[in-house]
């Protein structure tokens, strides 16, 4: 990985001022063989597919799309040799939901995932990739941050979903400077050249075969810290060096494809989730509004059968992409979606589609409690359906500042009647998006800024939500600035100040069940557990469903000397969502300090039983199987068997799971095999460099050489 970058903090946002010189990234090889050693692939082969997002990207940040400044050399390529969309829509400014329309072809109110927080894919939806895998791709995805992360369900379809949670790839690490001190971060988040990393490895190995690659990039997403020599080349703005050191990592891609001879066989296909709004309409970043700083996207397609230098103006939207690609590659189309093919655009056999724009924002609702925010778009008019509407002409008036809706009443009104018929013929919703949030992806989300609460309820009926009412959105641009500030504060660990932003929220929203948790976070990091106990109290009595509230205010309790009341805490919270791993084994834990061993046991049973997938109480359960002190509760073959399943996972080396492993072996009697496994499990722990777990895994080893087993107290 490079060297550290520097972001400086300025009235709670931050704000990218100076980057340190970078040393140079670990790099797989990239020098191709010459394209005459090109595999031989039969004219029957069906073309490889390499998808590229790119988070939080504006159509106008690149320069075929306008940018002034020259950092997208490789996207303006690709876009002038393949071809461009010069109007796509996003289908809400939000990274799981926009992406999940990307994989389904379906709109969020559809595929059911309507937020980065609280949601998953439900497996009734069919995705691109499960298409591909059907039939006979290779398919792999790498991931950059843990909102689109395995656990939210998106990877369906994938032989691999290399996300956050591999012990291979590499975080990305952060400057933060604060007046005169400077610290260094790493954030939940991967480089963009680890990602490319991945990326040409699994081309090369599978030169040969048909594959579909998905390669995900975060860095243009705040903190804006791009390498040194990005950040120079583009002082005045630390997010568009963000993109031209993504241009770079593209041009890599695309240079391995050619350089393999695989153009004429690979289909590329370039797209944002969704824009940032840099200050449009008063939002500093995205999630909240509709405008087309976060809702126009790039989408280009390069290579294979690409019409070359063709631009399209007509609409199209990120809802289109799965549709076309399975299109092109003449494979079976998703059913019950709401995207359509665009390739008779790209045949010429059509100027126009006439197709009806759609998106959303529920993060209003969430947070605040206005209503659900959507616009629709036909043609070159925009209408944006809230208790305030508002009309947009956008040839006319592309930045979207002149609202027509009292000028053009008919107009509002046939657009509400398209957005209505849009909902009311859509396909029927997916059940089984919405699903609690565990602390661990509570924390991850925190950290990158988003709001880790889903709506206290579902939704409901489309079409009653339809009815608008309450505080238009815009009525809120005051408060949304003090959550964006409070949260600068927190990514840069000024937890004092983040805190007295969050009550000042809270002051004038006091019934916003996420921002009483993203005070909660603050506060634990505070050590304020006075005000921790009021707060949680306050979240559990106004959502009741909040399984992360309970196992919160359970720890509070724990640390007052109420181990009783932290229990039946931690049960409630296991009893909303019994799936998360961190209540489960605290509440084991506690079993064992009261010497209540088959408690102990039962507790993590009924979460393997409930969750057979879940590794981290797979990984609990054979822990406590292995070095139960009562030897009625110990069986060291099913630890064994447990350890090894997980151990040897698709996720590779985790410390703590080798450790289980180690215990495991020791347990029925081959040390060999536990001292081996035991000082890889150090060495592992040593890297990452956690003095506690470090001192753990020592001592466990030093039970291993003298032949004797792990036993808890």
């Amino acid at each position: 990985m490079g060297a550290g970058r520097l972001i400086a903090i300025s009235a709670g946002v931050l704000v990218c001022v100076a980057c340190a010189a970078l040393t140079g990234c670990q790099r797989e090889s990239e020098a191709p063989p010459a394209p005459a050693s090109a595999p031989e692939i039969a004219d029957d082969v069906a073309l490889n597919v390499v998808l590229i997002t790119l988070d939080t990207t504006r159509a106008d940040a690149l320069g075929s799309y306008g940018q002034k400044r020259p950092i997208t050399p490789n996207l303006d390529r690709l876009a002038a040799e393949g071809t461009q969309f010069q109007q796509c829509a996003s289908s809400v400014p939000s990274t799981l939901p926009s992406h999940s329309t990307l994989f389904t072809g379906r709109h969020p109110f559809v595929h059911g995932v309507r937020s980065n927080a609280g949601y998953v894919l439900s497996d009734e939806n069919t995705t691109l990739a499960e298409v591909l895998s059907a039939h006979g791709y290779k398919t792999s995805a790498e991931i950059a941050a843990p909102v689109i992360g395995g656990h939210t369900q998106l990877g369906q379809g994938f032989d691999r979903y290399h996300d956050l949670e591999f012990p291979d790839i590499q975080r990305k690490t952060i400057v933060v400077r604060d007046g005169e001190e400077q610290r260094s971060v790493e954030v939940d988040e991967r480089e963009a050249d680890d990602i490319t990393n991945f990326g040409l490895r699994f081309i090369k190995e599978n030169r040969s075969e048909k594959f579909f690659l998905w390669l995900h990039y975060f860095d243009a997403h705040q903190p804006y810290s791009p390498p040194g020599r990005f950040y120079e080349t583009s002082s005045e703005s630390a997010y568009h060096g963000e993109i031209q050191y993504i241009d770079e990592q593209i041009n890599r891609v695309l240079a391995l494809i050619e350089g393999l001879g695989l153009r004429e066989r690979t289909l590329v296909v370039v797209v944002a989730d969704h824009g940032e709004a840099m200050g449009e309409h008063d939002e500093k970043t995205h999630m909240y509004f509709v405008y087309d700083g976060t809702i126009r996207v790039p989408l280009l397609f390069w290579g294979a059968t690409v019409p070359k230098g063709l631009k399209v103006e007509s609409l199209v939207r990120t809802v289109d992409v799965a549709p076309t690609i399975l299109d092109m590659l003449d494979l079976p189309p998703l059913e019950d979606i709401q995207g359509t093919s665009l390739l008779p655009l790209m045949k010429g056999e059509s100027l126009d589609l006439g197709l009806v724009g759609y998106g959303e924002s529920i993060e209003p609702h969430i947070i605040f409690g206005s209503s659900v925010l959507r616009y629709v778009r036909k043609g070159k008019w925009k209408y944006i359906h809230k208790v305030e509407p508002e009309l947009f002409d956008l040839t006319q008036d592309p930045g979207e500042l002149k609202n027509l809706s009292s000028i053009h009443p008919e107009m509002v009104e046939q657009l509400r009647v398209e957005l209505s018929t849009l909902i009311e013929e859509a396909p029927a919703k997916v059940t089984g998006a919405r699903t609690a949030i565990d602390p661990a992806t509570a924390a991850q989300l925190e950290a990158l800024g988003y709001m880790a609460a889903a709506p206290t309820q579902a939704l409901g009926d489309e079409m009653a939500l339809l009815e608008v009412s309450g505080v238009d959105p815009a009525a809120l641009t005051d408060d949304m600035n003090l959550v964006s500030a409070a949260a600068g504060f927190k990514l840069a660990h000024r937890y004092g100040e983040s805190a007295a932003k969050f009550r000042e929220a809270i002051a004038r929203n006091p019934d916003s069940v996420p921002l009483l948790m993203k005070l909660d976070y603050v506060l634990k990091q505070l050590d304020e557990d006075d005000e921790r106990f009021d707060i949680l109290t306050r979240v559990i009595e106004l959502a009741p469903e909040t399984a992360p509230a309970y196992a919160n205010l359970a720890h509070v309790l724990f640390k007052r000397g109420d181990p009783a009341e932290a229990e039946r805490l931690l049960a409630a919270s296991l009893s909303i969502d019994p799936c998360t791993a961190s209540p489960r084994a605290t509440l084991a834990y506690l079993a064992a300090q009261q010497k209540d061993h088959a408690r102990q046991l039962q507790v993590l049973k009924e979460g393997i039983d409930q969750c057979p997938r879940e590794d981290g109480i797979l990984n609990n359960y054979a822990y406590a199987l292995a070095t139960n002190p009562d030897a009625r509760d110990r069986d060291g073959e099913e630890a064994l068997r447990i350890a090894r399943q997980i151990s040897e996972g698709e996720k590779g080396e985790r410390p703590d799971y080798l450790d289980t492993l180690a215990c495991a072996h020791a347990e029925v009697g081959d040390f060999e095999s536990a001292v081996r496994v035991g000082e890889r499990a150090l060495a592992l722990q040593e890297a990452a460099g956690n003095p506690a777990l470090i001192e753990e895994s020592k001592a466990h080893l030093e039970q291993f050489r003298a032949g004797r087993p792990v036993r808890e107290p």
